[in-house]
């Protein structure tokens, strides 16, 4: 069973008051779920799913390597649960997970999932981490907010207890909503975990993002509020060819606010000495500032809360 299930989402939430609720919309929703040996997680996630007043057309699991059985257990965990639609697809096995190769996962299958879905009701997709337990109407609410809000193109709620972890304003982590317009339009992936690199996309097609006090409540802390999720800011700002004295800046600043600023620039120095490769995604480069002054590049490292916000 759902661990805490009188968990009182409503005090966490900008629309609910007494209780948690919301109107259930019409438009449907798929969701992709990527793993790297979790078979101890699997079983909740299906319960936590199936606990949504507004479930997915269609769940996707692309196991990403895994050594430890995951993919059986899918299966198994599935046929118990007939209210949900799964897929599964599963890459070459890999002795380690490796969020710097996530991407190359969805280049390879998210291609083939928009294809079988194109005669499908479909108009959102969202990313669901086996780790984490939404609010059972997150989905009916924020579909019903995308359908409100149309040039809204990306959102998400927020992770209960990490109201203020984040400084760059943009919807981060699973439970992302996002419009199914953009997903179909994307034909290749960057390697590395796709979530940031979907936001950037929804801004290239002229859309908005959006962060809405929906709460989310996580078994670990968000990846960009630790020590290793630092330290994978620190390998990405070298692959989009940031210079070192804007990370340098940065990670000073992060140190005085004990903000794993030190892990940040040991990131960025392991892949430059390693120097094994940088992104050549034209949309994202543009993003980060390719191209523009290394003046410009530093002040926008140093810039802070709401700057990609609508």
């Amino acid at each position: 069973m759902i661990e805490d299930l009188d968990f009182p989402f409503h005090r966490f939430c900008e629309f609910c008051q007494t209780r948690c609720e919301s109107a259930i919309p019409s438009a449907d929703y798929v969701m992709v779920t990527n793993i790297w040996n979790e078979t101890d997680k699997i079983e909740r996630a299906f319960e936590r799913m199936a606990a949504q007043t507004k479930k997915p057309l269609v769940w996707l699991w692309i196991d990403d390597g895994s050594v430890d059985g995951s993919y059986d257990e899918i299966e198994r965990v599935s046929k118990e649960h007939p209210e949900l639609e799964i897929w599964i697809e599963r890459m070459p096995s890999k002795k380690k997970g490796d969020l710097n190769t996530i991407g190359r996962a969805y280049t390879r299958f998210m291609p083939d999932f928009v294809e079988k879905l194109k005669d499908r009701t479909v108009k959102y997709y969202t990313i669901q981490d086996v780790g984490t337990r939404p609010c059972p109407n997150y989905f009916a609410r924020i579909i019903s907010l995308m359908e409100a809000n149309p040039l809204v193109g990306a959102c998400s709620g927020t992770v209960v207890s990490e109201e203020v972890a984040r400084e760059a304003g943009m919807p981060m982590g699973d439970c992302k909503v996002i419009r199914w317009d953009i997903i179909s339009r994307i034909k290749k992936y960057w390697a590395l975990s796709p979530d940031t690199y979907l936001n950037i996309k929804t801004l290239s097609m002229g859309y908005n993002l959006k962060i809405w006090r929906v709460p989310v409540l996580q078994d670990a802390p968000s990846l960009g509020t630790t020590a290793e999720g630092m330290f994978y800011q620190g390998q990405l700002n070298f692959f989009i060819g940031r210079p070192l004295l804007g990370v340098l800046l940065r990670a000073i600043r992060r140190m005085l606010l004990r903000r794993h600023g030190t892990e940040m620039l040991r990131g960025y120095l392991y892949e430059r000495m390693r120097g094994v490769w940088r992104c050549d995604d034209p949309e994202v480069l543009e993003f980060y500032g390719h191209g523009k002054s290394p003046l410009w590049v530093i002040l926008n490292l140093l810039r802070t809360r709401g700057r990609y916000s609508d």
